[in-house]
């Protein structure tokens, strides 16, 4: 495989993406925090600030159902679609189309970006460094801890976008509104599942001594980077 700068073609373009996802969620959050010290509860202009920033940068994650498929990461597709498509499902079946203060001006809508988004600056720049074979032990803990409480407040933000999209979507067709109802009904099997993966993850990654860790738990320096 051809290297650059001593790296194969792949770990580049991994580090690549990583960093650029990175750059992509720190700016939403960045954002988010200045809109709200500047606006307060007042949430009218939320979603003109950050609204298509965040549409376009989760669209973006559909790369990572295309890296695992091609084997690029060590992760199964399934586990990175069901990540990717209930998020691509609130940024396209209910923020995009409906420009409603009940949902682009939620607080609903605040809860779900800032789980977002903490989770995902986490969780890049933990990939991309440990590709670089770079070890910080604090975005590991993090990467292994935040999600505890960012996993049910990102759930919780989602499905309240989701019901106060509800009555809009039965205005424009009864199937919409049905098809929105049948997917909050998956997701409390979908939480368990990704919930308690990571907790096995937890338990795997940070269960020994921070002396005795092996390099592969920080994604090291693996061809295919295992994604958690």
């Amino acid at each position: 495989m051809a290297k650059t700068n001593g790296m194969g073609a792949v770990e580049a373009y991994l580090v690549a993406y990583n960093a650029a996802s990175f750059a992509g969620w720190a700016y939403v959050l960045s954002q988010t925090v200045l809109y709200l010290s500047e606006h307060g509860t007042d949430l009218s202009g939320l979603f003109d600030r950050i609204g298509y920033a965040l549409i376009y940068i989760q669209t973006g994650a559909v790369l990572e159902i295309v890296h695992s498929l091609l084997g690029l990461v060590r992760s199964g597709a399934l586990t990175a679609l069901l990540q990717v498509y209930s998020r691509l499902l609130l940024v396209w079946g209910t923020l995009y189309p409906f420009d409603s203060p009940g949902i682009r001006a939620s607080p609903a809508l605040v809860l779900m970006v800032l789980a977002w988004s903490i989770t995902e600056c986490v969780r890049y720049s933990h990939y991309a460094l440990g590709i670089l074979n770079i070890e910080v032990y604090a975005l590991l803990y993090l990467r292994y801890t935040l999600f505890y409480v960012l996993y049910p407040a990102g759930v919780t933000g989602e499905l309240l976008e989701m019901w106060a999209a509800l009555p809009l979507a039965a205005a424009l067709h009864p199937a919409l509104k049905a098809f929105l109802l049948l997917n909050m009904s998956g997701y409390p099997p979908v939480l368990y599942k990704l919930y308690t993966h990571m907790i096995y993850q937890r338990r795997k990654v940070l269960g020994g001594s921070r002396a005795t860790m092996p390099r592969a738990s920080v994604d090291s320096s693996n061809t295919k980077k295992k994604r958690l």
